[in-house]
């Protein structure tokens, strides 16, 4: 379902104005060098896609997007892969108020979908641009609430570091030098928190990636390989046996048709 406001005059007169939504949409290719016209949240619900903006790339999979403000230059394109969205206007102070960047990836919180879900019934109901303006407001409001309340303990910013970063060559030194921590404390916090070696996340995060990137798209092993951070397409290999139990290619035929 596609809610979209194209009343243009209203825009000016209110504080916050909800553009567009959609809870679902087989996305296309999109270019923009010139950033887009308003605010964005995007994010996948099924399949996987490339996001590019700010001078990095993402390789966004189910429950992760990207949130871009108005004129930030980005492009996306997907493997077969559909999205969901809501785009808006707002004081760019009150993103600023918010610490709210040109651009924040996450990890889909519980409530969006559902709450989307309403949002959009609502607003393609019996609504007025004055009452899509402040249910609008109140979305927004309490999606960034949700990313922002996050407890951000140091193993929890080292993971989001992971998530960003994984296609770059990462190592512990890169680490402590980015968190000011000596590498025993970087690793000792993280097991700690996480259960898991920095290491050992990092490489089952380029394994997810990869996984996505084998079963939607018909990318040669070796380019997977090199977008999800492994420098050699043979140690590669290994490290995908190791954590999936078979190779990358055993892998596409099973779930490819």
């Amino acid at each position: 379902m596609v809610f979209t406001e194209i009343k243009k005059d209203i825009r000016s007169s209110l504080p916050f104005s909800l553009q567009a939504l959609c809870d679902g949409h087989k996305q296309g290719a999109i270019f923009r060098p010139e950033g887009f016209q308003f605010h964005q949240i995007l994010w996948v619900v099924r399949g996987s896609g490339i996001f590019r903006v700010g001078g990095k790339k993402f390789l966004l999979s189910e429950g992760e997007g990207v949130f871009t403000r108005s004129g930030v230059p980005h492009s996306y394109e997907g493997y077969p892969f559909e999205t969901a969205w809501c785009t808006f206007l707002m004081p760019t102070a009150a993103l600023d108020y918010m610490g709210i960047g040109d651009y924040l990836y996450f990890r889909t919180p519980p409530f969006l979908n559902s709450e989307t879900a309403q949002l959009l019934n609502f607003a393609n109901g019996d609504s007025t641009p004055l009452t899509r303006s402040a249910a609008g407001y109140t979305y927004v409001v309490e999606f960034f609430s949700a990313l922002l309340s996050e407890k951000e303990t140091l193993g929890t910013r080292i993971r989001h570091l992971l998530e960003q970063s994984y296609a770059k060559p990462l190592t512990l030194w890169d680490l402590s030098e980015e968190f000011q921590v000596d590498r025993f404390t970087l690793c000792h916090v993280y097991k700690k928190e996480k259960g898991r070696g920095i290491m050992e996340d990092l490489a089952r995060i380029r394994i997810k990636k990869a996984k996505q990137l084998l079963k939607y798209s018909s990318d040669p092993i070796q380019e997977i390989a090199a977008l999800c951070g492994f420098d050699s397409p043979s140690y590669f290999g290994k490290r995908f046996r190791e954590l999936v139990g078979c190779t990358p290619t055993e892998y596409r035929m099973r779930h490819t048709s």
